[in-house]
This record gives C-alpha cells, sequence and structure tokens, in this order.
C-alpha cells in the first residue's frame, strides 16, 4: 500500500518521490516541486514560506536525526523491484539449467566397449559374395 503524504514539502510513495534539486523548491502547501523562477506556487504559499518552514524543520529537526532507509545507507540509489516477466524469464532459466545438469549427474551413461579377451582377434565381417542381377522373365523394355 503506498502512502500520499502532501504538506510537509514532499511527496512520499514510501520515501521521498524525487531528491531535492538545485533547479526547483518544495511547495510546503501542496508539496509541488516549483521552479526557481517563479516565487509563487498554484496554490498560493510563496518560496519566502517555504523557506521559513524549511529553517524551522531543520532546527526542529536537529535535535531528533532521523535513521536512513535502506535505500539511503546504499549510496541514496533506489532499486526498483524487478516486472514479472523478467522474474518467469529468470525462474524459467534456472529451472532449465537445474534441469540440465540432472540430466548430466543422473542420466545412462553409454555402454563402454567390450574389451576382447587375451589372444582372441575379432575376423571381422565375413566376405562379400558378389552375385549375378536377377533377370526378368520377359524382355525389358516390353513395348519394342
Amino acid at each position: 500500500m503506498r502512502s500520499l503524504t502532501r504538506g510537509r514539502g514532499e511527496l512520499n510513495y514510501d520515501g521521498p518521490v524525487a531528491e531535492k534539486t538545485l533547479h526547483t523548491w518544495t511547495c510546503p502547501g501542496c508539496g509541488r516541486r516549483v521552479p526557481l523562477r517563479v516565487e509563487a506556487c498554484h496554490c498560493g504559499a510563496t518560496r519566502a514560506e517555504a523557506e521559513a518552514r524549511a529553517a524551522e524543520a531543520r532546527t526542529a529537526g536537529a535535535a531528533l536525526v532521523p535513521r536512513p532507509s535502506p535505500a539511503e545507507a546504499a549510496g541514496g540509489r533506489h532499486v526498483p523491484p524487478l516486472p514479472t516477466d523478467v522474474k518467469a524469464l529468470a525462474v524459467g532459466s534456472l529451472v532449465v539449467l537445474v534441469g540440465g545438469l540432472i540430466w548430466l549427474v543422473f542420466a545412462p551413461s553409454r555402454p563402454s566397449p567390450i574389451l576382447p579377451v587375451l589372444g582372441y582377434a575379432d575376423a571381422g565381417p565375413p566376405p562379400v559374395v558378389s552375385t549375378a542381377p536377377p533377370r526378368p522373365p520377359f524382355k525389358l523394355p516390353w513395348w519394342k
């Protein structure tokens, strides 16, 4: 469940939506990001009010230092979860890989050749006896 929090200077969807940039300021009334070239937000709040509230929040929040989230502790990078099709592809590839390894380990092996007993020499295949080709009972071609 995602929660949307407005009015405290940022939008939260289980964390900040966007990091603060050098080109915008956040409206304290509605939570919108407003370009620096604009002095008032659409809701009527001014940039001076936003800076005053941010200064209050910094002084009030100086005593309480929030614990960083795991994403912030990892360098501020948030990795979104993988889409379902990527997960299915990864699981399918893993199943095929594991099945192949199981086949290589447990598959029946090729039969080993039977080694001849000492002193026995294979004579090889019997000689080919050539025979005359069979003759048909009538003359070919039959139409002549």
